[in-house]
């Protein structure tokens, strides 16, 4: 996409943004911190311009995320009612990612779409789809600072939230010199790293240590190191007291092992469903692994999820993982 273009859809956005008085802005299921700090930041904006934005959710909100000023004001999307001058969608790669809470598209008369992933389906009546951001958060803050609205502490904590969620606290290859300059002055609005990082990573629950230990003991590794992977049952989930959000990041263990090129965790969230969740270190375009089977995501960071029994989908996704890294066995 050339940056006229770019600027064009911006522009589009930010035309609906200023001329609407009623939004809906919808978190995708099982949200993570740049989906509810990008649609955290945007509502509390559009709030001070005066406008009504209603924060809707599907799913419960991650413990871990609970500390954010203004996180009370999402409600579940069975509670909202009225009509909508937009329904807005910020890190949502398709229309399906809001589960049931798509009833509430029927109430919208436009559709705003705001994301940084490349398989994005641009399924909005306007799309802003920015995949060089680090982050929605990213395409958030120029928004909110093309409307004019200042950095007040709430807004600032929740896109640095959305930024240091995304980037694996700027260690991903996504971070770019923008993203430190957005960081700099969002810590410039208040916002103190030491404590957001201590709430994001580090006050975790025992059921989500109990989860991570079933997790690392089912960890499994080819014969050549490139591919590494683990699975956790409903039954695990069930041992260690756990809910679904609390597998959050698990992923990233496997792929910290030293000759790790694809990480892989397999999730089974009901009996013939499981959720992937995939990543690569250096060379693999892992989302055309989660394309492959209705998923999708970034280069480094993808997903999908696999209507199959547990033993199977697994095997599918080994296979592809496989052949992507250019053969071999994936036999642990």
């Amino acid at each position: 996409m050339t940056s006229e273009q770019q600027a064009s859809e911006r522009a589009a956005a930010l035309d609906c943004l200023r001329r609407g008085q009623r939004f809906a802005l919808m978190l995708h299921v099982r949200p993570d911190g740049d989906s509810i700090g990008s649609s955290l930041a945007l509502g509390l904006a559009l709030r001070r311009l005066g406008k009504t934005a209603v924060l809707v959710r599907a799913d419960d909100l991650p413990a871990n995320l609970l500390f954010l000023p203004g996180i009370e004001e999402f409600v579940h999307y069975s509670e909202v009612g009225g009509e909508f001058d937009a329904a807005v969608f910020l890190d949502c790669g398709d229309l399906d990612r809001i589960g049931p809470a798509k009833i509430l598209v029927e109430r919208a008369r436009r559709l705003v779409n705001i994301d940084h992933h490349p398989s994005n389906q641009r399924f909005g009546d306007v799309n802003v789809i920015e995949p060089r951001a680090a982050a929605a958060g990213e395409v958030a803050h120029a928004l909110i600072r093309e409307l004019g609205v200042s950095l007040d502490f709430p807004i600032a904590c929740a896109l640095y939230v959305a930024l240091i969620t995304d980037t694996g606290s700027f260690r991903y290859e996504n971070t770019s010199a923008a993203t430190h300059e957005i960081a700099a002055e969002l810590l410039r609005a208040g916002v103190k790293p030491a404590e957001v990082a201590r709430a994001v990573w580090e006050d975790r629950s025992l059921s989500s240590l109990r989860l991570l230990q079933a997790a690392l003991a089912a960890l499994e590794v080819s014969g050549d190191g490139r591919l590494a992977w683990t699975t956790l049952t409903r039954e695990d989930f069930q041992r260690a007291g756990a809910h679904s959000l609390e597998s959050e990041g698990i992923v990233n263990y496997p792929r910290t092992l030293r000759g790790v090129e694809i990480a892989a965790l397999f999730l089974e969230e009901a009996p013939g469903e499981v959720k992937v969740s995939l990543r690569s270190n250096r060379r693999v375009d892992v989302s055309l692994i989660a394309s492959h089977f209705g998923g999708g995501g970034h280069a480094r960071a993808a997903g999908c999820t696999i209507r199959a029994p547990l033993a199977e989908a697994r095997e599918l996704v080994l296979a592809r993982a496989r052949e992507a890294l250019g053969g071999g066995r994936a036999a642990g």
